[in-house]
């Protein structure tokens, strides 16, 4: 019975040891830390009595790490305004007394309300404000760290000295500017101005109606430019096209002719100048022929006068330079044939 009993109250203190164990080790790291917060704060301080602020500050930055305390923040805010920083000792002093509230320090929690009273009427306050014209992603960086679009305008406690400030946009071109923060409560002011579109920028689109001559594309601009090298083009193709016209319906002409004049004189076809169903089938396919060299003569005769008038009349690059742009480019000619029964040609429309 005794071991019965003894076993599972064994098995029950084994999990009770470990959590104990734990338990043991946990403050033990944690005073670690602590010891060496502990050690970092200590140098500080010995830091900062030798006048070396610069150094003091970084064992004191480095001791708040280890272990967030209001009177870390407290040495690091003097040590920060010992070296001309307000902006940052103040937010040093402001952090302090927040912690120390939370920590129920009331003596601390006050001696940092203290600091910082008195040094909120010497900070130095710079406000950047945003272009006049407004563009989607604006991207502001002071000093290489990034500022929110929502705080321009906003006067912000800095450190007195030089900064850099940046803007930039997709499509636009970077702008960088530089302002100089005085000490003891002096403001600056510096104003973005508007950016410079870049080559990825859009093309901005007008409503309809309400185009002007002086907000010209370039590309509206080749165009016009490139309106009398295509129109003299044109003209030449329009005289090929009116030589073969006239070729092709000169010999359909003759064909239709001389089919005409075969089926007349033919006794099978037309016996007596009577045309049997054969016969009139010759006459009707040389009407045929006929018309086709009509059509042919009349387009080729239209297009041979077209393009002759486009080669005379296309103006020269001389002309054309000193011409003024227009607000777009004119419309290429176009070639339209026609043709019935009686006339065929071609119609020109376009400008050119």
């Amino acid at each position: 019975m005794r071991k019965t009993i003894v076993r599972p109250f064994r098995r029950a203190l084994a999990p009770l040891a470990l959590a104990s164990a734990l338990a043991a080790w946990a403050p033990r790291a944690e005073a670690g830390d602590k010891a060496l917060a502990e050690a970092l704060f200590q140098e500080g301080r010995k830091l900062a009595d030798a006048g070396n602020h610069e150094g003091a500050c970084q064992k004191f930055e480095a001791s708040q790490k280890q272990d967030p305390s209001p009177g870390t923040l407290i040495n690091l805010g003097k040590c920060h305004e010992a070296m001309g920083k307000t902006a940052t000792a103040w937010a040093n002093y402001k952090e302090a007394e927040a912690l120390a509230r939370n920590m129920s320090r009331s003596s601390q929690e006050a001696a940092a309300t203290e600091r910082a009273n008195a040094i909120e009427p010497k900070l130095s306050r710079l406000t950047i404000q945003a272009p006049p014209k407004a563009v989607d992603g604006l991207v502001v960086k002071r000093g290489g760290i990034s500022i929110s679009v929502d705080a321009l305008g906003t006067a912000a406690p800095v450190d007195p000295g030089d900064y850099v400030v940046e803007a930039s946009a997709p499509g636009y071109k970077p702008w960088t500017g530089k302002v100089k923060v005085g000490k003891d409560g002096e403001s600056a002011t510096l104003l973005i101005p508007n950016l410079e579109k870049g080559p990825d920028a859009p093309a901005a689109v007008e409503p309809a109606g309400n185009k002007s001559t002086a907000a010209v594309e370039p590309e509206a601009r080749v165009k016009s430019d490139d309106g009398g090298g295509s129109t003299r083009t044109i003209g030449y193709v329009l005289t090929g096209v009116g030589a073969v016209g006239l070729l092709a319906g000169g010999y359909f002409g003759y064909a239709a002719s001389q089919q005409a004049s075969d089926a007349e004189d033919d006794p099978t076809l037309c016996p007596q100048k009577q045309c049997t169903a054969r016969g009139r089938d010759e006459i009707d396919s040389a009407k045929s022929k006929a018309l086709i060299s009509t059509i042919g003569v009349g387009v080729g005769v239209a297009a041979l006068g077209t393009g002759v008038v486009l080669i005379l009349t296309a103006p020269s690059n001389r002309e054309r330079a000193a011409t003024s742009v227009r607000t777009r480019a004119p419309r290429a000619p176009q070639l339209i044939p026609y043709a019935d029964a009686r006339h065929a040609g071609l119609v020109v429309k376009g400008a050119f």
